[in-house]
């Protein structure tokens, strides 16, 4: 049995008044103490007079909200941004995104989580029509463009009928016409073609949603790691990694996630952070050299952390199917070649940001 969670005192007491839902939960998924916005939208007390625990909140994702706080118990690094879909005890649904903390009880020696979420139901909504929105504007532009189409090949006929006619005078009204309704035509022609690149982006990016500039920064990691993968002349059928975003496995897609806050969190530590780039002149961001050094030296110490927690080890020889590779040694022991490559993955952050209109900034005018 696990200790009860104190309920008394301030911490809870400015809690229970906030309008996000907050649980403190033990490392098995028990609430031990919930906040009034919790309890509202669940009907007030658990079902059959038990406890509340995870598996009512999330039923259909218990399994992957439990991997959550597992993650946080063992590495004590929150997790954030998290989207999840909800039910009340009265079947109502509702989308969350919520953040995982561990607190380190030190007296008692005892780890409890707090899950705070985000009721973005609306939000969520909002996507949806945006979606239908976008995708009608799609197929309205494509209209004008078969219309332009349609109406260029009868124009095309009477530009020629004109040349037949004995009365030049009206022939030549006709053919300005024509080549008023023409210019109108080529413009609606120019302006499918200048918004290709726009609509590409958008579609390319716009069903990210509610889930943020997280998954915008994960997916241009991604990419890039995939043009790096086909230079060094790889294929999806030999790296299974290389497939798209949207085809990738769950545990990539996590992956990736964490690596993505890891390197927010990194930036904070170097008064840094990440915002709209709304100008494509302005030149790329760049880390000084004990930033580069710093940053490196920290990817490298969670990579390693990351696959030590999955059972690899250190060998001379690396072997993938045994979990063994010659990387997972302290920084200042690793080759100076593969020291360069965390390096050089630092230096082409700024790059690959802008290419989802995104920057680094610098928080204050001191450098790390």
């Amino acid at each position: 049995m696990y200790p009860p969670v104190v309920t008394t005192g301030s911490p809870t007491e400015a809690l229970d008044g906030v309008s996000e839902w907050v649980l403190i939960l033990q490392p098995d998924g028990i609430v031990g103490w919930s906040n009034r916005a919790f309890k509202e939208f669940m009907g007030g007390q658990a079902p059959g007079g038990t406890v509340w625990d995870i598996r009512h909140l999330f039923p259909a994702d218990a399994d992957r909200v439990l991997d959550d706080i597992r993650d946080v118990i063992e590495t004590g690094q929150l997790r954030s941004g998290i989207i999840r879909p909800v039910q009340g005890i009265n079947g109502e649904r509702k989308v969350i995104r919520y953040t995982v903390i561990r607190h380190r009880d030190p007296v008692q020696y005892t780890s409890v989580i707090y899950l705070y979420g985000l009721d973005i139901t609306d939000t969520v909504e909002m996507e949806e029509l945006k979606k239908t929105a976008f995708s009608q504007i799609e197929k309205n532009i494509e209209q004008f463009a078969i219309l332009g189409d349609h109406l260029r090949n009868p124009l095309t006929a009477i530009v020629g009928l004109c040349d037949l006619l004995e009365d030049r005078e009206i022939a030549e009204k006709i053919q300005a016409r024509a080549r008023e309704i023409d210019d109108l035509i080529t413009r609606i022609d120019r302006g499918w073609i200048d918004s290709e690149k726009v609509r590409n982006i958008i579609r390319k990016y716009y069903d990210i949603g509610a889930a943020g500039t997280h998954e915008l920064v994960a997916r241009a990691i991604h990419e890039e790691y995939i043009a790096l993968q086909k230079k060094a002349k790889q294929t999806p059928e030999t790296n299974l990694s290389m497939r798209p975003w949207d085809e990738l496995p769950r545990r990539l897609k996590e992956s990736n996630l964490r690596q993505v806050e890891d390197i927010w969190r990194a930036f904070h530590t170097i008064n840094c952070s990440i915002a709209l780039s709304t100008d494509s002149r302005e030149p790329l961001f760049s880390f000084t050299e004990s930033e580069v050094e710093f940053l490196s030296e920290r990817e490298h110490e969670q990579w390693m952390a990351e696959r030590k927690r999955k059972g690899w080890e250190y060998g001379r020889v690396r072997d993938d199917q045994q979990k063994i590779h010659d990387c997972i040694i302290p920084w200042e022991e690793l080759p100076e070649a593969e020291r360069e490559k965390d390096r050089n993955a630092v230096r082409a952050l700024p790059g690959i940001l802008a290419k989802v209109y995104l920057k680094i900034i610098r928080l204050d005018q001191g450098k790390y």
